[in-house]
């Protein structure tokens, strides 16, 4: 059977294809972005030509339509990507999300209530210690929340596995012929991705080093379970938790969550090597579910 990062060998690209996939991509992302900025300008009584910042979106729109605004782009790409891959690529869809007869679902859920039910705990003694995270249920925000969370979010999280998992790695593997390369660079790139969010501003670039650990584990599951499923489930978990349960005003996900953060942004040696110990600790269960064979095989 051929593994997953292998996929791309069977369906060559062209320069040509790819460019075009990339242009698509890039084009179709720019142009949702126009929603935000147009129902800003509608509905703001004084619209300045300097650029505008998450607050100021926030305090016109409110920070649930800012917050569709935000993912609506990803959805857009999510469909073009697709149509790219069968209509200009001529490979099937499926090719980019898993080596199985069908998507299995069954991962995506494991592995989505896995890492929600981990970060649960993890997130709520944080809570119980800390005076800086305040409760701040509002119903009439917060239901309004979880949908655009449930309906947007797999799309944004799905788009980029397939973008840096699916797309980009096999390619790289393709191109350089070693799984490990092509799952470190996709990493790196998928960490760099985040250079431009807010939080690389409070904290520094240094916490773009998780990023890159984050992309790196979500490659090394896609090479071990030989699929996407369960870092599409990781992702959407990871990402969901982040707009429901705890928020603050310095992330890109700024939402009226159910928590509200006013701790001083950090990001610590300590917490990368708890996050690290997490990953591993997830990988761990995950190669005992599937009975992976041993990891090093995996690298050849």
């Amino acid at each position: 059977m051929t593994r997953f990062i292998d996929l791309s060998s069977k369906y060559p690209s062209t320069l040509v294809q790819v460019i075009a996939t990339v242009l698509l991509v890039v084009f179709f992302y720019l142009f949702g972005g126009f929603g935000l900025h147009i129902d800003y300008i509608l509905n703001s009584s004084a619209v300045s030509s300097e650029a505008v910042d998450i607050q100021e979106y926030i305090s016109t729109l409110g920070s649930n339509r800012m917050f569709f605004w935000l993912l609506f782009p990803f959805l857009l790409v999510f469909i073009v990507f697709l149509l790219a891959i069968k209509w200009i690529h001529r490979r099937p869809i499926l090719s980019v999300f898993t080596t199985r007869n069908r998507f299995d679902w069954g991962r995506v859920f494991l592995s989505f209530f896995l890492v929600f039910i981990i970060l649960l705990i993890t997130t709520g003694i944080q809570i119980y210690f800390s005076d800086n995270i305040v409760w701040n249920l509002e119903w009439v925000r917060f239901i309004p929340l979880v949908i655009i969370s449930i309906v947007m979010i797999p799309f944004q999280t799905t788009l980029e596995e397939l973008l840096f998992r699916g797309y980009l790695m096999q390619g790289l593997k393709i191109k350089l012929g070693s799984n490990i390369i092509a799952v470190l660079l996709s990493g790196c790139c998928f960490g760099l991705m985040h250079i431009g969010n807010p939080e690389i501003e409070a904290i520094g670039y240094h916490v773009l080093s998780y990023y890159i650990i984050i992309g790196i584990f979500l490659g090394c599951l896609a090479v071990f379970d030989n699929g996407l499923e369960l870092s599409i489930g990781f992702h959407a978990a990871n990402n969901i938790f982040a707009a429901l349960i705890v928020s603050n005003d310095w992330q890109v996900f700024q939402t009226d969550a159910l928590f509200l953060d006013y701790s001083t942004p950090e990001f610590s040696l300590n917490m990368l090597l708890l996050s690290v110990t997490f990953l591993l600790v997830l990988v761990f269960i995950f190669k005992r579910i599937y009975r992976w064979n041993p990891l090093k095989e995996y690298w050849t």
